[in-house]
């Protein structure tokens, strides 16, 4: 089965469910004429937060944007032994869990019901384990002392392939941007040291599993965690993610237990539910091609952008601003090789993988969609990336799309937190045109990697933060006692000089650092026998006053 889902060896013991093999059908309903919502009134089902992000694309509320008519469903309940599991409004219709075939088939006779279609039998999947095992577990600690590339720590040349550290350090994280994931769990989230900030600064917003119907998702599958963990985590010189101040929708939609296009309309029915929470980007590290019933496969004829239930979900997200960046899949080595679904959506930001040299993956699916479009649009660091496990304290590397697409979403959160004037689809656009290949690009890897610094640097208003020519960005404690901790940024690899002096210009201290280019953390250590009082310290030879304080 071909799935672009799992990109890592299983890192701990996932808790078992009991698998429910009740199948599931989609009921598709003509129109919303009897809806108790109005397109005057759109506060009564959606956030305020989503009707801003539409003010401020001029996107019109429209008949997508209704809720389904409750007449039609509470009629089709009322005609068996059905249970609802799940509304989409885009799709207009519901999903329901029964084994009532008798009354379904009166069903198809009511003259509001389009479509009824069997999404999940009771076949037993093809495999016991669905996902693809890419990656040889290993830990690693890096050194926080004298380390360079500060904050980042390990993590610096994922960042640094596309000028994210940069970025990151200009000021621009993510703050004030909601994102969605959409994934099969978030193991441990709440025991992870690297993602404890979330939980302390309540920027974990909502969490629900689309697929259950239940609000816990810490104890499920652990796969969407390393894809937050990607984005979010955070621990100064040793760890730190694509987007570390943004605040999160987790959202479990998919069925780690079987492979049934079910999973598509809960990938839609989650979106929706981002969409008028008032996201700003949604993350997909999913994708789907073939299903345990083989009668409902995809073919590469389906991936044109706009024919799967996936893709139609992803487009209209789009139209209603919302920026999806979707991994483009891990079959680029085997018979398959082209994108998943909805990763050949029209409107979406599909990313491939590379390693941190730029190399492209050779796992990494490729396009183009059947109809003709770049895909995948661009690539990012999904070739051993650091990622953080469930609950753990240390980093490992994992390969695949999945790890790809989160280094590219926290980007897009920093560049529209300092570009918030752009729409989704001219963030897409420009991302696009700062991309290596934008000139010639290709099957393999689209439009390339993105220099989001230069990006940034060229169409931004902030200019200011581009022209400085400070080296030492901070000198603390200030004032110290044993030792002196000084951030200096580097244009190159080069030696330094550091010097302690007295007012009066006595030497105390002078020693040669090596730096990185970026930002270096130095430590000044012996400063016990200097006496209380102010020195001049001099790094490179630009001089600040320190005060040594006993």
């Amino acid at each position: 089965m071909i799935r672009c889902l799992i990109l890592f060896l299983l890192l701990c013991t996932a808790t078992i469910f009991s698998q429910d093999t009740i199948p599931r059908y989609w009921i598709g309903f003509t129109d919303k004429i009897n809806s108790n919502y109005t397109l005057n009134n759109p506060s009564g089902y959606l956030s305020e937060r989503a009707i801003l992000r539409r003010e401020k694309q001029a996107i019109l509320i429209d008949s997508l944007d209704l809720p389904v008519s409750q007449l039609y469903i509470q009629s089709v309940l009322a005609a068996g032994d059905f249970e609802l599991w799940a509304i989409s409004k885009w799709m207009n219709g519901v999903i329901i869990k029964t084994q009532d075939t008798l009354a379904l088939d009166s069903i198809v006779n009511f003259t509001f019901v389009e479509s009824l279609d069997k999404l999940k039998s009771n076949l037993k999947p093809l495999a016991d384990n669905k996902f693809d095992q890419e990656l040889s577990s290993k830990s690693t600690l890096l050194s926080i002392e004298n380390t360079p590339y500060f904050p980042f720590g390990l993590t610096y040349m994922q960042h640094h392939l596309h000028g994210s550290d940069v970025v990151q350090n200009l000021g621009f994280n993510g703050q004030g941007k909601h994102i969605a994931i959409l994934d099969a769990g978030f193991k441990n989230v709440d025991q992870t040291p690297a993602l404890e900030h979330l939980i302390n600064e309540n920027r974990i917003l909502s969490t629900y599993d689309f697929v259950r119907k239940e609000n816990s998702v810490y104890e499920d599958h652990y796969h969407g965690e390393a894809v937050l963990s990607i984005i979010a985590g955070y621990e100064p010189e040793y760890y730190v993610g694509s987007a570390t101040k943004a605040s999160f929708h987790l959202l479990i939609s998919e069925d780690v237990f079987s492979e049934t296009i079910t999973e598509e309309y809960y990938w839609v029915v989650a979106a929706e539910y981002a969409d008028s929470a008032g996201v700003d980007i949604i993350n997909t590290s999913l994708g789907y091609t073939t299903f345990d019933d083989s009668t409902t496969n995809h073919t590469y004829a389906d991936m044109n952008g706009h024919t799967t239930i996936a893709a139609k979900g992803l487009n209209v997200a789009s139209s209603k601003g919302i920026l999806c960046v979707t991994s483009a899949g891990n079959s680029g080595a085997n018979s398959w090789k082209y994108i998943s679904t909805p990763a050949d959506a029209d409107l979406g930001l599909t990313v491939g993988a590379v390693d941190s040299n730029g190399i492209r993956a050779p796992f990494s699916s490729q396009g183009p969609s059947f109809d003709g479009d770049i895909k995948p649009n661009v690539m990012s660091v999904g070739w051993n990336t650091y990622y953080i496990p469930p609950g753990s304290s240390f980093a490992d590397q994992g390969n695949g799309t999945s790890f790809s697409a989160p280094m590219m979403t926290g980007m897009v959160a920093a560049l529209w937190e300092a570009m918030p004037e752009l729409t989704n689809l001219e963030l897409i656009d420009l991302i696009e045109e700062y991309s290596h290949l934008y000139e010639q690009p290709d099957s393999l890897m689209g439009y390339g990697i993105p220099n989001i610094y230069q990006l940034l640097l060229d169409n931004s208003n902030h200019q200011e933060l581009f022209n400085s020519t400070t080296t030492i960005l901070n000198v603390y404690p200030n004032p110290f006692n044993e030792e002196l901790i000084v951030l200096y940024k580097s244009d190159s690899d080069k030696e330094i000089q550091i010097k302690m002096n007295s007012l009066s210009g006595q030497i105390f201290y002078n020693i040669n650092f090596n730096v990185k280019k970026g930002i270096n953390k130095l430590r000044i250590f012996q400063t016990n026998e200097l006496a209380i009082g102010i020195y001049l310290l001099s790094v490179d030879n630009e001089v600040i006053k320190a005060v040594k304080s006993k």
